[in-house]
């Protein structure tokens, strides 16, 4: 079956309810545990909080911590090299789905979204508040396949209601993923190249760079432990 295509009027305030699915996607146990995983560097200024790992591989630069916090802080250890290698071959699962909604060219913010796989050819931005309703299925999934870029605008929120977990919410992002500041986000970030994060942001979820760096600025960011 043929992915749907949504063209939306200026005005934004429609609601996309599909069926529940299974679950098509998962971290591994490694990345479950990490909140923060890169491939270069991990860079932090400000009083970050990670509830999670911290892991780094094959890179060996972390700075910032402290003053920033980490449950654990994995360099080169079989746990960071598990890490990146999980949340790559989720990745890869990821971007291989048959999308069901075709929103290139649409804007994230204001659209009440129900299970779905989401692609944007090439970039998407959040600069609102995106509302992601599991209808009460607690396996519903959200999976956001970004061709290129995402990038959030300050004070952007992603809220679940109805059951929907950060960790069955999922942005597979084809470079980099600028997040700005006193953002409130839901959901498992993986960029094929680095992360940005803005002051004040948080996070549930986790964010994994794949080949790149992750550059934190007194951040808040919670792994999804095996809550999935």
């Amino acid at each position: 079956m043929s992915p749907t295509v949504i063209t939306f009027p200026l005005i934004l305030a429609l609601t996309l309810l599909s069926t529940p699915q299974a679950l098509a996607l998962s971290l591994g146990a490694n990345s479950k545990l990490s909140a923060v995983s890169a491939s270069s560097t991990v860079t932090n200024s400000g009083f970050t909080v990670l509830t999670g790992d911290l892991s780094l591989s094959p890179g060996t630069a972390v700075t910032g911590f402290p003053p920033g916090t980490a449950t654990s802080i994995e360099i080169g250890s079989a746990i960071a090299i598990a890490s990146e290698a999980e949340a790559g071959t989720t990745y890869g699962t990821c971007v291989g789905l048959t999308p069901t909604f075709i929103l290139s060219g649409d804007p994230l913010a204001g659209l009440t979204l129900g299970p779905g796989i989401y692609q944007y050819s090439t970039t998407a931005v959040l600069a609102g508040t995106l509302t992601l309703d599991a209808s009460g299925d607690p396996d519903a999934q959200f999976i956001f396949q970004i061709g290129t870029s995402i990038s959030t605008g300050i004070g952007s929120d992603i809220v679940l209601i109805n059951g929907a977990k950060a960790c069955n919410v999922f942005f597979c992002v084809g470079s980099s993923a600028i997040l700005a500041a006193t953002n409130t986000l839901n959901g498992v970030f993986i960029a094929h190249d680095g992360i940005t994060v803005g002051t004040g942001t948080s996070d549930v979820g986790g964010l994994f760079a794949l080949n790149g760096a992750v550059t934190l600025l007194t951040n808040a960011i919670t792994n999804t432990g095996t809550s999935c």
